[in-house]
């Protein structure tokens, strides 16, 4: 199925550009040309290609706070200064969100459901991606060319109801009995098996409820459970998009082949390694080897976040995330399988320090486990042998082992930072999570929890911006 991905994707270039080139305004400023002059075919899969490589994007900065990476340089981002995340806005407004309006607009002008249906999708995991990292931010309002070229910001909130409406309609859509035009190749993740999308946009819809759980726990957990009632179910059913030697992971481009040339930016860190290489817990764990390359140590050791020191892993080529084919993970039974156990867990009346819970929570819980172990190509018995803090029943089962499988089992992707945040950076939940070190002052002590608008953005949209800035330790609207 990927074999095509760099002719699809070059092909399409020249005229997505066109389409979103307007003098000097960018991202949400940008008027899109509504001519049908590029097919739905064309616009699918540059679409899923940016929607894959705004996962990288957001996930090499967040995942320093959710201290996945450390920097190889001191007082830097995973200290906390000052961060705008401009690259991956440009991303997510630029290069997807924009085209995805044309491909959603055109495909319901041209009587294609089913091209509209993968476009909301995608829609709506760019906008959590950017509401997630920024909270208030441009779509009901954007989009619209000349006639809006400063558009108002939507509060994280009415963003959390557009996620879902896009979700529902694109559930809806995919699910009509006929489409003029139909994804195939063009779809380069499922080759147009509809039944996939469907179910990841059910995923996607417990995966946002979760994120609510501050809010209204009950309406959080009873959402999401119904939702993952239809979502994935099988590894086959994973939202990731795999890469080529020509096409290559974003992993291995920036990151884990710059190594090879002494081009350092980010590694291990310390927090991660210690859940798993019996620091933090009496169990080593065997994913370590796939996970990180130690260079033939002994032991494993991560950087400690802002002070760039220890540390003897690298997210080197030999890993499993960062080799130049490796796929990249965005929506995948893993994920559905810990949000089934934590939202069980909390069901039943768990608490941060409570202890045991039901069957179908600890079954949850268990299969997450399998199912990241599979997909690392590893056997999960020897793991699974350890029954103090690992396979520990049901009777045994804490919120912090279910989130410390979890935290583990999403790696690299940027849903493991709102998880932290959800949870307060509770260091019980999360054990040895602290401050970083050359920690920036002006946060009053505080974790981080959102990054700052990029200047291009407040420059040429300032009335809009200005009224929604706050300082990165203030908390997110579903953090409370």
């Amino acid at each position: 199925m990927m074999h095509n991905i760099a002719l699809k994707i070059s092909s399409a270039l020249t005229v997505i550009i066109l389409l979103t080139a307007c003098d000097n305004y960018l991202d949400t400023n940008i008027d899109p040309n509504r001519t049908p002059t590029v097919t739905l075919e064309a616009l699918l899969a540059p679409c899923i290609d940016a929607t894959s490589n705004n996962h990288y994007l957001a996930a090499f900065t967040t995942g320093q706070f959710t201290q996945h990476l450390a920097s190889y340089f001191p007082g830097g981002t995973d200290s906390y200064e000052e961060t705008r995340m401009a690259t991956t806005w440009v991303g997510i407004y630029l290069t997807a969100l924009t085209n995805l309006d044309v491909l959603v607009d055109q495909a319901e002008e041209q009587s294609s459901p089913y091209y509209a249906g993968i476009g909301k999708i995608l829609q709506a995991i760019n906008l959590g991606i950017a509401t997630d990292t920024w909270e208030d931010v441009p779509f009901s309002d954007a989009f619209q060319g000349e006639n809006g070229l400063t558009p108002d910001y939507d509060s994280q909130e009415q963003i959390y109801q557009t996620i879902n409406t896009l979700l529902d309609e694109a559930i809806a859509d995919l699910q009509q009995p006929t489409s003029l035009f139909k994804p195939a190749a063009d779809d380069l993740i499922f080759g147009g098996k509809l039944v996939n999308w469907v179910k990841v946009a059910y995923t996607l819809k417990a995966r946002y409820a979760m994120h609510l759980t501050n809010r209204d726990q009950n309406a959080a957990t009873s959402a999401a459970l119904a939702a993952l009632s239809l979502g994935i179910s099988l590894a086959t059913e994973d939202l990731q998009l795999t890469y080529n030697t020509v096409n290559r992971n974003p992993w291995y481009n920036n990151v884990s082949s710059p190594i090879t040339t002494g081009n350092f930016t980010v590694g291990p860190s310390e927090q991660i390694i210690s859940l798993m290489n019996g620091t933090y817990y009496d169990v080593i764990d065997p994913r370590l080897p796939k996970m990180f390359d130690n260079q033939g140590a002994a032991t494993y050791s991560g950087l400690t976040n802002g002070l760039a020191t220890g540390g003897n892993s690298r997210l080197s080529v030999n890993t499993w995330y960062a080799a130049q084919t490796a796929p990249l993970l965005m929506v995948t039974l893993i994920e559905a399988r810990f949000l089934e156990a934590e939202a069980r867990f909390l069901q039943n009346g768990g608490t941060t320090t409570s202890v045991g819970t039901t069957q179908e929570a600890y079954d949850a819980y268990i299969a997450g486990i399998t199912a990241h172990f599979a997909k690392l190509g590893l056997d999960p018995a020897a793991y699974l042998a350890n029954t103090d803090e690992v396979a520990v029943g049901k009777d045994n089962l804490t919120l912090e082992l279910i989130l410390k499988e979890k935290y583990i089992a999403m790696f690299l992707n940027p849903e493991a930072w709102v998880d932290v945040r959800r949870h307060q950076y509770n260091d019980t939940l999360y054990r040895g999570m602290e401050l970083p070190g050359n920690y920036n002052s002006n946060l009053n002590n505080e974790f981080v929890r959102r990054v700052l608008y990029p200047f291009d953005e407040i420059n040429r949209n300032s009335a809009s911006v200005t009224p929604h800035i706050k300082t990165m330790e203030i908390k997110m609207w579903w953090e409370e």
